[in-house]
């Protein structure tokens, strides 16, 4: 079970997959979204799937004179658009998050307007998702017929309930929103368990307004969603008149539901409200009846916190989450009732941009219990739909603290959230508004920040290429190294084969205050072989420290010549220029190499082989800081390390070679090593051989 929330690459689709829960969005099929449980990482990925969504428009075709559907009646289907574009919102301990924007698409390819799908995913089994369509350039359509969300079930459903209305096996109800739909929820039955689709309300959202804080400056500092401002036409199934209702069936393919803002209508829209469309919809899949009451209470009627050190706004049903702006910068209470149903709450404990930032770490607690919390940073921009600015490179510390928590039945349930020094990963999120050039997708990163240092993080780590980003020393802003590689690869790949880098689990272990520990497991695209990776980075260190431990296990082949397991970037640019260490220095107990970054000799250098199962390095001197390293080998002299410095950069390389190729399944390749950011451009190499022979000796870095 993947307790840590995580997207994988199934190839033709996305998979997110948190607890036993999970979620498939087609790559190349408008991000059409399947509901169900986690499955291997092949195809849709899912095991089996409960639901699957899609968004459906019918309107008159005036795109194109002259062409065969002109002035005919076209169905836009979401499955449509070839190259939908998805935007990382959320990984994490508490919860899964996607927007999916995809183009609005007829059969003849004409291009009609724009939808937008958000999802966030609960471990419990709770979906909550978002569709916006917005129908653009009037000349190009005529009267918009229908608009609606499909839902499709499992085949295993085959029985479907509408309020006290019943379908078994075969049959159709057709109802509008409003009383006859009071109870605003359908729940479809299998031998297997239940499934129920729902809603908090048929129009209306909870969105407070703009959030400008108690304090000067007075900006926005605290949106509403993109989807709330998107919402044009309102927010919910009911917005647009008579013809909105609910369409559900059962026949012998499985159960049918079609949420409508618009049935067999004619609407001319005459300005942007009326050609958009926005509601929220939540699934839950659950074992038995009274767990599913539970869930669907949870959302139609919540409960009221009591706050001490923050402002409750609102529970929004759109992602499932209590919302409460701080107050006070160190810490905040949150309190709930007693529940009778014992229902899980979430809660968003958010930063607006206004009030001082927090480098240091976050401890959650319920009943005076520690939780996991998931830690969010929006950067430096929000979630604007007007403003198509390019995205910039996000590396800030916590905007929001996401929590969830087990309501109990006869007390009062305390939330408390503190912000105290020590460190923190927060992964950066690609809510960013308008995106005209389709650049999300390309970051999936988590920074790292500790109170040691106020103007940069300590690192980040990028969850696509399983690397760490922009190492930077306590004292410093610009960092002394750019990239370091946390998982096996061939040296020098040329394909994405060569490298175990595609994420299949990922768990943030501990996320402070004291320390930050990660796991990341991840194969090549064909999972021939897999790398896993346990970092672990302390507060209370004098220095930048990581302490890695990697493993490389073939499930099938590995064809390469080498297993590397760390190559280290210092510089993001080929120009001896602008280079700011003089050699690269190795140790071993029993003699040492020096390689000049700027070199005299024959650019590439290797080290010979040693007898010595330990090997330490420096990449000195430098104001930025020296890198120092020590690497345990478990399978000396078997498998002896081989070290180089790169021919055409300064990049240092350390692997495992010499062995019969192709490996065969089950061999495996084990490491350990600690790095550590220490002295500055005046510490001698003198002073680094006697660091490096003591280190060796003592199976740690001895500096002191």
């Amino acid at each position: 079970m993947q307790t840590t929330g995580v997207f994988t690459d199934c190839r033709s689709h996305w998979k997110g997959r948190i607890g036993s829960a999970a979620v498939s969005l087609a790559k190349t099929q408008g991000g059409v979204l399947s509901f169900g449980s986690d499955g291997p990482d092949r195809h849709h990925g899912l095991a089996r799937t409960a639901l699957d969504f899609a968004a459906r428009v019918r309107l008159v075709c005036r795109s194109e004179a002259g062409s065969a559907d002109y002035g005919e009646s076209v169905l836009i289907r979401q499955e449509n658009d070839p190259q939908p574009k998805f935007h990382f919102l959320e990984e994490g301990a508490v919860r899964l998050g996607m927007r999916v924007a995809f183009d609005l698409i007829d059969d003849a390819g004409h291009y009609h307007g724009d939808g937008r799908q958000d999802l966030w995913l609960y471990p419990e089994g709770d979906l909550h998702c978002t569709f916006s369509l917005q129908i653009i350039d009037p000349i190009g359509h005529g009267p918009i017929q229908d608009a609606h969300v499909e839902v499709k079930g499992d085949s295993a459903y085959t029985r479907l309930r509408v309020g006290p209305e019943r379908i078994v096996r075969q049959g159709e109800i057709t109802r509008p929103f409003g009383d006859a739909l009071a109870e605003r929820a359908i729940i479809a039955e299998s031998e297997q368990g239940l499934c129920a689709l729902y809603w908090a309300r048929d129009e209306g959202h909870a969105w407070q307004g703009s959030d400008h804080g108690p304090t000067p400056p007075f900006y926005a500092s605290h949106w509403p969603t993109g989807m709330q401002q998107w919402a044009r036409g309102g927010m919910g199934w009911a917005c647009h008149g008579e013809t909105a209702g609910l369409y559900a069936s059962v026949w012998e393919e499985g159960p049918t539901a079609r949420f409508h803002w618009l049935r067999d209508a004619r609407l001319e829209a005459h300005d942007e409200g009326q050609a958009t469309f926005t509601a929220t919809l939540v699934a839950s899949l659950a074992a038995d009846a009274k767990d599913l009451e539970r869930r669907i209470t949870a959302v139609q009627h919540p409960l009221e916190p009591q706050v001490a050190g923050g402002v409750f706004r609102c529970y929004t049903d759109e992602d499932g989450t209590y919302e409460v702006g701080q107050g006070d910068p160190t810490a905040a209470q949150i309190t709930f009732p007693p529940d009778p149903q014992a229902r899980t709450v979430r809660l968003r404990y958010f930063r607006r941009k206004t009030d001082p930032r927090h480098r240091g770490g976050i401890r959650a607690t319920v009943n005076e219990q520690p939780i996991p919390v998931q830690l969010v940073s929006e950067g430096e921009l929000t979630d604007d739909i007007c403003v198509p600015m390019d995205m910039s490179h996000k590396n800030d510390s916590i905007d929001d603290a996401i929590v969830a928590a087990r309501l109990d039945r006869d007390r009062p349930t305390e939330i408390r959230i503190e912000k105290t020094p020590g460190i923190q990963a927060t992964y950066q999120s690609e809510i960013t508004g308008l995106d005209l050039n389709r650049r999300a997708g390309n970051h999936r990163d988590i920074a790292v920040w500790t109170s040691h240092n106020q103007h940069a993080p300590l690192l980040e780590f990028d969850l696509f290429s399983g690397a760490v980003h922009r190492l930077t020393a306590h004292d410093q802003t610009e960092p002394v190294l750019w990239e370091m590689p946390m998982a096996f690869f061939k040296s020098c790949g040329i394909s994405k084969h060569h490298y175990l880098n595609q994420v299949r689990e990922f768990r943030l272990d501990q996320n402070g205050a004291e320390v930050v520990s990660l796991y990341f497991r991840a194969t090549n695209p064909n999972q021939r072989a897999q790398s896993e990776t346990w970092l672990t980075i302390p507060y209370d260190h004098p220095r930048p420290r990581l302490e890695v431990r990697m493993k490389m296990t073939v499930l099938e082949e590995w064809d390469a010549q080498n297993a590397e397991f760390s190559d280290i970037f210092p510089y993001p640019s080929r120009l001896p220029e602008t280079w700011f260490h003089d050699a690269v220095l190795f140790v071993q107990r029993d003699r040492t190499f020096l390689k000049p970054s700027l070199r005299p000799d024959l650019s590439v250098g290797s080290g010979p082989d040693s007898d010595d199962p330990r090997l330490f390095y420096a990449l000195y001197p430098s104001h930025r800081g020296n890198v120092l390293a020590l690497f345990d080998n478990p399978h000396h002299p078997e498998h002896k390390f081989h070290y180089s410095v790169c021919g055409n950069y300064v990049d240092v390389h350390v692997n495992y070679s010499g062995y019969d190729m192709p490996l065969p399944a089950g061999t495996a390749f084990e490491v350990r090593y600690i790095c550590e950011i220490y002295g500055d451009e005046n510490t001698a190499i003198d002073q680094l051989k006697d660091i490096g022979l003591r280190s060796c000796e003592a199976g740690d870095l001895v500096i002191e």
